[in-house]
């Protein structure tokens, strides 16, 4: 078995820790773990991709076309890493908090409409869901950037991450320095999404 995700976002919503959760419970369950995150921009509000590959790897890099499963927590970077993604296997999650480049917002440039970037992405997907999970973990929870743990566990409960519960909480427990109870909550939140 090899799995391949992505999961990107902008600095400050979390794509770095929602990576270290999924490479922690995939080492629970046995798999070999390889991947990379660039996070240099993560202080400017830039673009955030990692990459995890777990099960009989080799490579930390997910080829063009060979991801499994894109977990943006931002809709602009889901378009933006499209080009991993192939219809035939990439299922998408994303989060549909925008989050406006603040070069583009500097020179007046408009967000895209979801209408067109679900255009850019359906091509590349298999299955889609955009979920308001930024938005519902700031009314339940006070807080926006619970939204990453949501879609995980949007991930776990869709079947779209091959992953247990059990392993992925306990990895939140190991993983979170702070807001543990808010991450247990908004990981519950994702398990129990209607989509």
């Amino acid at each position: 078995m090899k799995f391949n995700t992505i999961v990107t976002g902008v600095g400050g919503e979390g794509a770095l820790l929602t990576s270290v959760i999924m490479a922690r419970a995939a080492n629970f369950e046995g798999y070999e773990i390889r991947g990379t995150q660039l996070h240099g921009l993560a202080q400017r509000g830039g673009s955030i991709p990692t990459h995890i590959r777990f099960g009989h790897v080799y490579s930390p890099i997910t080829g063009r076309g060979e991801a499994d499963l894109i977990l943006a927590l931002e809709p602009l970077e889901a378009a933006r890493y499209s080009y991993f993604a192939s219809r035939s296997r990439t299922n998408f999650i994303i989060d549909n908090f925008p989050v406006m480049p603040a070069y583009a917002r500097s020179i007046g440039q408009k967000y895209p409409s979801m209408d067109n970037l679900m255009a850019m992405i359906r091509p590349f997907a298999k299955q889609v869901i955009v979920a308001d999970a930024s938005n519902q973990t700031a009314k339940k929870l006070g807080n926006p950037v619970f939204g990453n743990v949501m879609c995980l566990g949007i991930a776990i409960s869709k079947g779209m991450l091959p992953l247990k519960k059990v392993s992925v909480l306990q990895s939140i427990k190991d993983s979170v320095p702070r807001g543990l109870k808010e991450n247990i909550r908004a990981f519950r939140m994702g398990l129990e999404y209607k989509d």
